[in-house]
């Protein structure tokens, strides 16, 4: 009988959770962005007060990294992503680390002055443009080449520093 009780609550939950999701989104499709589509445009403020579009950067390899600082893989592969920006590799990558931080501005300025980092960041504290991707989960990271279109998709934290990751974007910023 308790068996029973359980079941039940477990699936007024869960469909108590699905309208809540599909309310969220107005009942909309959730489109995801996949490799071979055209990066969805976009226009965010960046931390230093700067208006940045995508399409601005038509003709370049763009990295676009969807994050936040409250996000445990997030946090902890911001470093390797920051010595990339650094490195003689990302002098050639243009890299758009899109924060989802509600708190925008002073949660993202207190996180890079804690950590010292650099990275130039966009605030996109209402999820607007990272669902646009149909990014639900942090972090994720769109590689789009010189015409717009998403060429790799890693969904997860990255090594960006690692031989794999290296090569990637090596060969597309070569065009390959």
């Amino acid at each position: 009988m308790k068996k029973n009780a359980l079941i039940v609550v477990i699936v007024i939950l869960a469909v108590i959770g699905a309208l809540f999701f599909f309310g969220q989104n107005s009942g909309q499709r959730i489109r995801i962005a996949r490799e071979g589509d055209r990066a969805p445009e976009f226009t965010l403020t960046a931390l230093d007060g700067r208006t940045v579009s995508l399409s601005s950067f038509r003709g370049k390899t763009v990295m676009v990294h969807f994050w936040a600082t409250w996000c445990p893989p997030c946090v902890e592969e911001f470093p390797t992503l920051e010595r990339l920006y650094r490195s003689p590799i990302g002098k050639d990558l243009v890299i758009l680390a899109v924060s989802v931080d509600e708190g925008g501005a002073p949660a993202v300025s207190a996180f890079l002055q804690q950590n010292r980092l650099t990275l130039p960041v966009l605030l996109n504290p209402d999820q607007s443009v990272s669902r646009s991707y149909g990014t639900l989960k942090f972090p994720e990271t769109y590689l789009v080449d010189r015409e717009g279109v998403i060429r790799r998709k890693i969904i997860g934290a990255a090594d960006w520093m690692s031989p794999a990751a290296a090569e990637a974007i090596q060969a597309l910023v070569a065009g390959k």
